[in-house]
């Protein structure tokens, strides 16, 4: 029969007592990232957690952060109108592009309405048509609850300043019409975005496809910008201006909404 001396006993004892403590520390750590929120752990949670968020956004509204454009603050300047006062512009985000009826059509859907009619020419990511300025201001009101975000329709200083992105010529691009860079004359909407270039700002189709609805009155008329698939050049410049009355609608109106991030 083997005896263990005391000092063995002691010595076993003193190492399992170790090997204990590095366990514990391995536990304390593991529970460490899971507790620290600065942990690359929990980074990594994160990240993959906004992903989720911003799939199940993108699936419901089909609208996600790749959708949205920065727009930097600046001075807005109405341009052939130097007597007019100068604008400044806090910073905003403008949607890429049009509301599309693939995003509208889901809202109809939530709020149990009638979607707006295609003119029989297809749904999906064709700009939303048919559709008058209260429509438009209800769906930026429902998107604004759904998801936190503060959304609305642009004011026209806003959304010409968006359009021009720092330049000061008949169109974003230039002053000479150029049909690779407008919807324009087509007989019907086109596809948004895939067949024109995104200006500096990376929005497309702001000369042609749709007028665009703003949040900006003259009278009792709404003031609508950038032209449509029905006009020709001279109606799609970065000024152009239409205006109507709250409760019409056309089937070459639209409109593109933008978020604020804080409000104060």
């Amino acid at each position: 029969m083997n005896i263990i001396e005391p000092k063995e006993q002691i010595a076993s004892l003193k190492q399992e007592i170790v090997q204990l403590k590095e366990a514990l520390k391995e536990k304390d750590k593991a529970l460490y990232e899971c507790l620290n929120p600065d942990s690359e752990l929990n980074a990594e949670l994160n990240v993959n957690i906004n992903k989720e968020k911003q799939n199940e956004q993108y699936y419901h509204y089909k609208i996600c952060e790749a959708n949205w454009a920065k727009i930097p603050e600046g001075l807005f300047y109405h341009i052939g109108h130097e007597d007019i006062p100068s604008v400044k512009i806090v910073a905003f985000e403008m949607l890429t592009t049009p509301v599309t009826f693939e995003m509208y059509d889901l809202y109809c859907a939530a709020t149990h309405q009638q979607p707006p009619d295609d003119s029989g020419w297809g749904r999906e990511n064709r700009p939303v048509i048919n559709i008058n300025y209260q429509n438009a201001k209800d769906y930026t009101q429902w998107l604004s609850e759904q998801t936190g975000w503060h959304c609305q329709l642009p004011s026209e200083e806003q959304w010409e300043y968006a359009c021009r992105a720092n330049t000061v010529t008949q169109y974003w691009y230039g002053d000479t019409p150029d049909p690779r860079m407008m919807v324009m004359a087509t007989g019907k909407t086109m596809p948004t975005p895939g067949h024109r270039l995104a200006n500096p700002w990376e929005l497309y189709d702001m000369h042609g496809n749709v007028w665009e609805w703003t949040s900006s009155f003259k009278g009792a008329e709404v003031i609508l910008c950038g032209g449509s698939w029905y006009n020709k050049a001279n109606w799609l410049s970065s000024h152009a201006r239409n205006i109507s009355y709250p409760n019409f609608y056309n089937n070459n109106w639209g409109f593109r909404i933008i978020r604020i991030k804080s409000v104060t």
